[in-house]
């Protein structure tokens, strides 16, 4: 990543709407209560067997997968990796704020797909912004960069490992988890490839 690169405005403030907007994804998939990402839902089993808190628990994973990235294709990493990691939870908590969760299954449910999409399209405005991608995508795209894999089956390959576990250990397995396990790999390579084609830099 070049000079020019981290101080484009336009890319910083591509990446910080792209956190902005993964974080109301992540805080909605939560309020819907119908489950989370498969990750999530192995750190919070994670969290519930050592005692440590579910924040605290993410933390160190995302730490293990930018050791993980940085030695597989260490490119992925920069300073939009920590944004992301350290600037979510505002997003997060904001949308705490104002939404509460729903009554009515129904709405629950389209609560659950609306969090997916937009998850994607956060996710994939932070890996076009330039800067660096967050945790878990740098993980999985540094597979697809290094080995020529396609993301959406390196994504299936983690997530599927991360369910296995879960499920295993009991972890809280819903509608949301099965939406993100499904759709999200393929709506992030989707969104990703969008933005390139429409949202250029200097």
């Amino acid at each position: 990543m070049n000079s020019a690169m981290k101080t484009d405005p336009k890319r910083i403030l591509v990446t910080l709407i792209g956190i902005s907007i993964l974080g109301i994804g992540v805080a909605l998939i939560t309020i819907a209560g119908l489950g989370t990402s498969c990750l999530d839902a192995l750190d919070e089993v994670i969290a519930n067997a050592t005692g440590l808190s579910f924040g605290r628990v993410t933390f160190f994973a995302q730490i293990l997968m930018v050791i993980v990235t940085l030695i597989v294709y260490p490119k992925n990493i920069g300073i939009g990796t920590l944004m992301a990691m350290f600037l979510t939870q505002f997003p997060i908590d904001f949308t705490y704020l104002f939404v509460e969760r729903p009554q009515n299954l129904i709405i629950a449910v389209l609560m659950a797909c609306i969090a997916t999409v937009l998850i994607a399209i956060g996710a994939a405005l932070i890996i076009h912004g330039g800067l660096g991608m967050g945790t878990y995508e740098a993980m999985t795209f540094s597979f697809h960069y290094r080995y020529h894999w396609p993301f959406v089956y390196v994504k299936y390959a983690f997530d599927s490992v991360f369910l296995v576990l879960a499920l295993i250990f009991h972890g809280r397995i819903g509608i949301g988890t099965i939406l993100s396990y499904l759709f999200l790999g393929k709506l992030i390579e989707t969104f990703t490839e969008i933005f390139k084609k429409y949202v250029t830099f200097r």
